[in-house]
């Protein structure tokens, strides 16, 4: 991992709160979207000073511009985005907000269905995109979902891994799945 870069996570105060904090402790600063305040403070305990930045907004209103715009004005373009969102038009405008000419990595999170049916997105040509399934786990007793323990470690193995695509968990067979 790179140090004293910016990393914008786009669910970071539920199941990708880990890679918040495992990002902060690389050394990033971590600008995080999210709709309320209270749930950053975890974050903010648990990680250095000065290392987690709450972008106060939902992510499906303009008030998210105004926060990636001040993001990037305080801290820098953004080295690396991790988003977990199924509005990919907001995700298409915040990759290209970002400035420069520098590339920067997407690793975008989805659930398994997007592996079956997806539609595309567009992102500018700087960007390295890179896609994240969440599968479910089979068990004795069936399948479950995966925890957000098992997300938050699956996705940070991505990131390090930096391969077009990964799956965490498992999403054959699909009818497998939990209801």
């Amino acid at each position: 991992m790179k140090s004293n870069n910016h990393a914008l996570i786009i669910g970071g105060t539920g199941m990708l709160a880990e890679v918040c904090l495992h990002l902060a402790r690389e050394g990033y600063s971590v600008s995080v979207i999210g709709r309320t305040l209270s749930k950053f403070k975890r974050l903010q305990v648990e990680s250095s000073p000065n290392s987690i930045f709450p972008l106060i907004a939902d992510y499906n209103t303009d008030d998210v511009y105004d926060e990636i715009k001040k993001a990037i004005l305080e801290r820098g373009s953004f080295d690396l985005i991790i988003s977990w969102t199924p509005n990919y038009s907001v995700l298409e405008r915040i990759c290209e907000m970002n400035p420069g000419d520098t590339p920067f990595s997407l690793f975008h999170v989805k659930g398994s269905r997007r592996y079956f049916e997806d539609e595309p997105i567009r992102i500018p040509s700087k960007c390295n995109y890179r896609r994240i399934y969440l599968g479910f786990v089979m068990e004795d007793s069936g399948s479950r979902w995966l925890t957000h323990a098992e997300i938050a470690i699956g996705v940070i193995k991505q990131i390090e891994a930096d391969e077009e695509m990964g799956i965490i968990g498992q999403i054959h067979p699909y009818e497998a799945r939990p209801k």
